[in-house]
């Protein structure tokens, strides 16, 4: 069958072969722009948050102490190292950096003080917190899903510590800051509490 154009250029749809062909190379080279600038993002050197923090606790009368701290200093790293892949939009973008600081306090629950739930906290909070925010969809990397995935997170611990630990009978308070970019998001559970200050220009 030969097509109606002239010079038989025109395809069966009617557009000119000439047009389908610049058409194609600008979807190639708008692939190639996002592809570059992903690579780009993705290369960005991580930056640890400008802040200092450091944690001390004592014994109780197991010799155990009742209260730990997480201090995540750059938890952009620990996601590097976990294979752990964040959001690159939104709240994340130009590889924002984020710090993950938490006290998990054994004698703030409403049960029996203890160290045990203190510890298993300790150990996985940051994990479930890396996994919410690497499962939020590209659309949804703004401070109400960030908030989200903080919740969920605290959810999902709870509920892996009361099915893989029957044996664990305290609980424990927690008081949590994440840090990402400019952006501070805090939370509180039991009668834990903690103080953050902001060092004033000099």
């Amino acid at each position: 069958m030969v097509s109606q154009g002239v010079g038989g250029h025109e395809g069966y749809s009617g557009t000119p072969l000439w047009k389908i062909q610049q058409q194609n190379a600008a979807q190639r080279e708008a692939a190639l722009q996002e592809s570059l600038a992903y690579a780009a993002e993705r290369t960005r050197p991580i930056v640890p948050p400008n802040v200092l923090a450091e944690a001390v606790s004592v014994g109780g009368p197991s010799g155990k102490p009742f209260a730990r701290h997480v201090l995540v200093k750059c938890l952009r790293k620990v996601a590097q190292n976990s294979k752990v892949e964040l959001p690159a939009t939104g709240l994340f973008a130009n590889q924002a950096p984020m710090g993950l600081f938490a006290l998990f306090d054994g004698q703030s629950s409403a049960g029996d003080p203890g160290p045990a739930a203190a510890e298993f906290c300790a150990r996985n909070f940051h994990k479930k917190v890396l996994e919410n925010l690497a499962s939020l969809p590209p659309g949804c990397v703004s401070e109400t899903f960030v908030k989200a995935a903080l919740v969920k997170s605290f959810q999902e611990l709870d509920e892996e510590l009361l099915d893989t630990r029957p044996d664990i009978k305290d609980g424990c308070g927690a008081a949590v800051a994440l840090l990402l970019g400019e952006h501070l998001f805090t939370a509180v559970l039991g009668t834990c509490d903690v103080t953050l200050c902001e060092a004033g220009p000099r």
